[in-house]
């Protein structure tokens, strides 16, 4: 808070979205999924020597991140099991933990499930683009 002192809320705002825009640019260079074999033979033994996960390439879990109330009809979708308004992110760890992929468009109360079935990682899984090497 102490950062922003003297920044009218409107200055504040674009400040934050131009940062994000700026992030978002950014994302195919840090955020990425394996393409090559090395690099997934690379992470296949690294989660092998950390939890003796045989051919894992990463670590996938959905968490709520709280917002404020969107308002209007479609407002409740946003509301999670346990009350609060979120939407439900998917991501994709390395052993590093690293962020490998992100999915953060679905509302507090979809279910992890649906998400990961509705997401590019999924459909690329079934189509076999990643292979048990």
């Amino acid at each position: 808070a102490g950062d922003f002192i003297g920044v009218s809320k409107t200055t504040a705002c674009l400040i934050v979205r131009d940062v994000s825009v700026a992030i978002a640019k950014l994302r195919p260079i840090f955020i990425r999924m394996p393409e090559t074999e090395s690099e997934i033979r690379d992470l296949q033994l690294r989660f092998y020597q950390i939890a003796k996960f045989p051919r894992t390439i990463g670590a996938i879990d959905c968490t709520h991140i709280k917002i404020q109330s969107p308002g209007g009809p479609d407002a409740e979708y946003f509301r999670n099991r346990k009350g609060y308004f979120s939407l439900n992110v998917q991501t994709i760890a390395c052993p590093g933990l690293k962020i490998m992929d992100v999915v953060a468009r679905w509302p507090g109360s979809c279910h992890d499930q649906t998400i990961f079935k509705k997401s590019r990682i999924y459909n690329k899984l079934v189509s076999g683009y990643w292979t048990n090497s």
